[in-house]
């Protein structure tokens, strides 16, 4: 089937210019929009530009975006949050059906960083959701950006880091991607774990189980917590992080490519299946 790339550019509802790519078929049978992780791109190394291509040959179109604060999208990466990159997913999911009036519902995949918030906007507008895939799900942000970091302690940061914070406007969490105050101070309440009991529309977790960034026992436990009737963890033996080897972040490796091939080919075939979803799910309060 012959596909088309193209650039896709939206607003968000606070008024930022975000800019993807859309990969479509010439007649979509269904549409999908695709978060990457915190601190990458669109193309999530090459991963989510295979993933839309093997997508759009099945007849599914799909718009992969820059984040805020990432790529050439517009925003700062220090004033990011779990809410207004959830926004952003729903401004993405109206813009893209709204270039295909035929399509009722879109599937909405998250990675890593992006899976936790993809997850939370499913849970907060079923109606527009047909399925949900989510990879390496970073579900529990507050035990990765504050627990697990040796300069907080008792939910309060210590003085060089505070000193750092205010001076800078970010700490970094890596060498691509910073943490702001209002990320920092969202991540103390907001937990995308709970709006797992809201994800009504049949969802697929796709995770490594040589994963150490976030260990595939995190998606074990939460998927029982997704209300959704239809539900499936595919675990992928031995693939670390961003379904690959370690440290392979060009993903040029053999098994990276077989294992994101096997993960392509389940996440196709997932998205076949079960197409428009449920056609009476409300949205959430």
């Amino acid at each position: 089937m012959p596909i088309v790339e193209e650039d896709f550019d939206f607003s968000s509802f606070d008024g930022l210019c975000l800019r993807g790519t859309l990969t479509a078929p010439q007649t979509a049978q269904g549409v999908a929009v695709l978060t990457h992780g915190g601190g990458v791109t669109r193309d999530e190394g090459g991963f989510f530009t295979r993933l839309s291509a093997a997508l759009s040959r099945a007849g599914i179109a799909a718009l992969r975006f820059d984040m805020r604060g990432h790529g050439v999208s517009e925003g700062r990466q220090e004033d990011l949050t779990l809410a207004s990159v959830a926004n952003d997913i729903r401004a993405a999911t109206g813009a893209l059906l709204g270039r295909f009036p035929n399509v009722g519902r879109a599937h909405l995949v998250g990675a890593s960083f992006g899976g936790g918030i993809t997850a939370i906007a499913a849970g907060r507008a079923p109606e527009l959701v047909s399925s949900v895939v989510l990879f390496n799900p970073l579900l529990d942000y507050k035990l990765r950006f504050i627990d697990q970091k040796p300069y907080w302690r008792d939910n309060r940061i210590a003085a060089a880091e505070a000193t750092g914070l205010t001076r800078d406007g970010f700490l970094p969490h890596s060498p691509t991607f910073r943490l702001g105050r209002p990320l920092l101070n969202e991540v103390l309440h907001v937990r995308p774990a709970e709006y797992l009991a809201r994800v009504v529309q049949p969802t697929l977790i796709v995770h490594g189980t040589g994963d150490t960034f976030i260990p595939v026992d995190s998606s074990r436990t939460h998927l029982r917590r997704i209300a959704a009737p239809v539900k499936r963890l595919l675990e992928i033996e031995g693939a670390q992080h961003g379904i690959a080897v370690h440290d392979d972040p060009q993903y040029a490796h053999p098994q990276t490519k077989a294992w994101q091939r096997e993960a392509i080919g389940a996440v196709t075939a997932w998205m076949a299946e079960h197409g428009e979803g449920t056609p009476d799910a409300k949205p959430q309060p």
